[in-house]
């Protein structure tokens, strides 16, 4: 399957590279050909492509948001945070910008900034999992606990196999003193894939463990 998805990629890039060629002036071929290269992880390849699309059509805002897309993906946050903000000056109600301007901030530690991002998508997109998992993290840096178990709950009965959210969720839990709880969420986050920590893991289990014995 992975050689399949593989292969499909490689042949639309190629397909969209035909593309270009001969619409050497069109802003949609370079858009489409650097969301096929950012799909690919060819980043570098995406950016260049994406910078043309706007040095030929500057409130392209699909290019804004995927260029700060790629930045996020490089790492590179500051950048990011610029493009997804130039994006919102085309689109000022794009959840998308809003939860990547919000997730990146959490990166940095700038809670109050992430919050006010990820709370603004939600007024907008109040179902938007992705925000509403990052918002847990959020949440507990200002023991905002309820708020945040409430926020983890919401996203999983959303996307109910959702890593993030059930990680998130279990370290809300954790703090909460809901050792059996947070067990179980890091468990099934990490059935669906996700990368769990080991040692917190660890710790959560010894945790449960003792309040059983005690029990």
């Amino acid at each position: 399957m992975a050689l399949d998805d593989s292969t499909r990629r490689n042949q639309l890039i190629k397909d969209l590279e035909k593309e270009l060629k001969d619409h050497p002036n069109s802003v949609f071929a370079f858009l489409r050909l650097g969301i096929a290269y950012r799909n690919a992880a060819r980043l570098e390849d995406a950016e260049g492509m994406l910078q043309r699309a706007l040095h030929l059509d500057p409130l392209s805002f699909e290019a804004r948001l995927n260029l700060g897309t790629v930045y996020f993906q490089m790492g590179r946050l500051e950048d990011g945070i610029a493009e997804s903000k130039k994006a919102l000056e085309i689109y000022p109600d794009s959840p998308e910008a809003l939860s990547n301007i919000g997730a990146a901030c959490i990166q940095l530690q700038r809670w109050e900034d992430a919050a006010h991002y990820l709370e603004k998508v939600l007024e907008i997109k109040p179902d938007m999992a992705l925000a509403l998992a990052n918002l847990v993290t959020v949440k507990l840096q200002f023991d905002k606990l309820d708020e945040a178990i409430a926020a983890g709950e919401k996203a999983i009965s959303l996307v109910p196999k959702f890593g993030l959210a059930h990680n998130n969720l279990a370290v809300a839990y954790y703090y909460n003193g809901d050792y059996d709880k947070s067990l179980d969420h890091l468990e099934k986050a990490k059935e669906i894939g996700y990368a769990v920590s080991p040692e917190f893991m660890e710790m959560v289990s010894a945790k449960a463990k003792t309040r059983v014995e005690g029990d």
